[in-house]
């Protein structure tokens, strides 16, 4: 398997774990967000200190595009986040999820035309392959609650245009190191989720622990494997290998609560996993047709 692949599965996997942490952390979202993107920015600032010493940050150069797209990514990954949180808060789990996971279609359908990506008939396949087994996995808790709002569902979507935003705009800068993209981000994050500092409540141990973690390890690192993941496999692939995220997300809940997902869910997941394994494989042969030209 080509790295990249791997850089963008082991992100996913770490992502969809994210909720077993916040489920223990006594803190409102936005106080959650803004405590992982703000770790993230120091460790990365103190990284970018070192670097500048041993002078490898020096001899990086961007350009004023570069810069003002490095600053736009910060913005298009906190209203993400943001909207995410605001769909969660608005609307059924159920429709705040299938809403937000049209980003990986929008992403596949921006690569087309800003990228100037082609698609062929197997990457198309998979990806139509992909949402409709996010819609079966949604479709366990659909008419349990009275909670749908259109309004969450509207929440979704804007955040799932903004993540199709970021992975657009990190592809366009895969010229630049992962490790300054990243510290622009969760710069311009901080900033921009500041204002929920007034929303803090106290820290126990285990919130403590578990929003260190969050930061590290679903900000800093998976982060900065995502964006390297980035440069080397194509948009609308990692498109189709983000539906890996959920489908981790309900097994790590099976596993760790006790959630055991319906039939609609493990339909859902067989199909998500039948179109990653035919993205894999794609780029498998379009590897052998290479080898062959040569």
């Amino acid at each position: 398997m080509n790295v990249g692949y791997l850089f963008i599965i082991i992100p996913m996997l770490i992502w969809g774990s994210v909720g077993i942490f916040v489920r223990y952390i006594d803190q409102p979202p936005e106080v959650i967000v803004f405590c992982r993107v703000f770790i993230a920015f120091i460790i990365m600032l103190l990284l970018s200190i070192v670097k500048i010493r041993e002078r490898e940050y020096s001899q990086i150069k961007t350009s004023k595009k570069d810069n003002v797209l490095l600053l736009l990514s910060g913005v298009f990954i906190s209203f993400n986040w943001m909207f995410f949180f605001k769909a969660l808060k608005a609307t059924t789990i159920a429709s705040a999820t299938l809403s937000y996971y049209a980003a990986p279609v929008i992403v596949t359908i921006l690569s087309i035309f800003i990228l100037k990506e082609k698609i062929n008939k197997r990457t198309f396949f998979a990806v139509g392959l992909s949402f409709i087994g996010i819609i079966f996995m949604t479709l366990n808790g659909k008419g349990t609650s009275n909670n749908f709002s259109i309004i969450g569902v509207i929440y979704g979507l804007i955040a799932a245009f903004f993540y199709a935003l970021v992975t657009i705009s990190a592809k366009k800068l895969e010229h630049i190191p992962s490790y300054k993209i990243v510290m622009v981000q969760m710069g311009v994050a901080s900033l921009i989720l500041s204002p929920s500092i007034r929303q803090v409540k106290k820290f126990d141990i285990i919130s403590l622990v578990f929003i260190f973690i969050i930061g590290v390890v679903h900000s800093f690192l998976a982060l900065q494997l995502y964006f390297e993941g980035l440069k080397k496999v194509k948009v609308q692939h990692v498109g189709v290998l983000s539906y890996i995220d959920p489908l981790s997300a309900v097994i790590l809940a099976c596993i760790f609560f006790g959630e055991i997902p319906g039939y609609e869910t493990l339909i859902g997941g067989a199909m998500i996993l039948i179109a990653t394994y035919i993205i894999l494989n794609v780029k498998k042969q379009v590897s052998m047709s290479s080898d062959v030209e040569k």
